[in-house]
C-alpha cells in the first residue's frame, strides 16, 4: 500500500505510482494529472514541516499529520482507480 510519513517519503511512492501509470497507458494520464496535484500538497507539507521543526508546536504538528492524511487519501484513489482500470482491461 502506498502511503507517506513525511514528505521524504513522495520521492519514493511518485516513483512507484508512475511505473503504474505505464503499465496501463489509459490510467497514465489521469495518474500525470493527479500527481501534479499531490505534489503540490507535499510541497505544503515540506513548508509545514519545516515550520513544525521550527515553532516545535502541537498546532503545527497537527497541520502536519492532517496533511499527510489528506495525501495518504488521494494516494488510496489513485490506487483504487489503478485496480479498476485493471480490472476493466
Amino acid at each position: 500500500m502506498l502511503e507517506i510519513k513525511t514528505s521524504l517519503d513522495w520521492s519514493k511512492t511518485e516513483t512507484e505510482i508512475r511505473k503504474l501509470g505505464r503499465m496501463l497507458p489509459m490510467f497514465d494520464g489521469d495518474v500525470k494529472r493527479i500527481l501534479n496535484h499531490v505534489s503540490t500538497m507535499v510541497r505544503e507539507l515540506s513548508q509545514l514541516e519545516v515550520e513544525a521543526r521550527g515553532t516545535r508546536s502541537p498546532s503545527a504538528q497537527r497541520l502536519c499529520s492532517q496533511k499527510v492524511t489528506k495525501i495518504n487519501e488521494e494516494l488510496k484513489q489513485i490506487q483504487k482507480f489503478h485496480l479498476m482500470s485493471m480490472l476493466t482491461k
